[in-house]
């Protein structure tokens, strides 16, 4: 069963950044939202930290979630249920968050692969200027696709996060997205944006 934690640590997913840091990240939340007591995530052969990933011996049942992107595999994320807590809801919630963790990563490296930040942000600055947002949206707009999550956005303009979270939801209307991945990339140039899955 899907509870407001769960997504509340979803939403975390979506504060995508572009550095080596998201994987990681990104990784423990999908661990928490399956209720994980310990996972380890493999990224196209180079092991990235996860809790109890550094040789330890895991016990308990284990579940390998393959991360999926588009066609390709671009890793898998191994977790560990200490309690035997491995039901079909467990299974459904860690494909879930396997694929928003795969396209996250996805978005991360593209993030990551583009133009130098001063570059980017004239890039980015310029794109805004031609849609509808007041300036202070297209100022959340950049701050966002510069990495900041919604607390860091907020501290840094002197907003509360409810106010962020309030230009983001306009930002969305008035830009035809329904989440900050479709925004990311369809502000950094990855035109056919998702929609983030849903549990089936």
């Amino acid at each position: 069963m899907v509870t407001i934690r769960h997504l509340e640590l979803a939403e975390e997913l979506f504060e995508i950044e572009p550095s080596a840091t998201y994987p990681a990240r990104a990784a423990a939340i999908v661990a928490q939202l399956a209720g994980a007591s310990a996972h380890r995530m493999v990224l196209e052969g180079a092991e990235a930290e996860g809790n109890g990933s550094n040789g330890a011996e895991h016990r308990g049942e284990a579940l390998a979630v393959p991360l999926r992107h588009g066609k390709s595999e671009i890793g898998t994320l191994q977790l560990w249920f200490a309690d035997g807590g491995r039901n079909e809801d467990v299974q459904r919630i860690a494909r879930w968050g396997g694929r928003l963790l795969a396209r996250g990563i996805a978005y991360s490296r593209k993030m990551g692969n583009g133009a130098s930040n001063g570059s980017r942000e004239i890039d980015i600055q310029a794109l805004l200027a031609s849609t509808p947002l007041t300036p202070r949206e297209r100022d959340v707009v950049g701050r966002l696709v510069s990495g900041h999550s919604t607390r860091e956005i907020a501290q840094s303009t002197g907003l509360t996060v409810a106010t962020v979270n309030t230009y983001l939801k306009r930002i969305f209307a008035k830009l035809g997205v329904h989440s900050r991945v479709e925004l990311l990339a369809r502000v950094t140039g990855t035109r056919n944006a998702i929609s983030a899955s849903r549990p089936s």
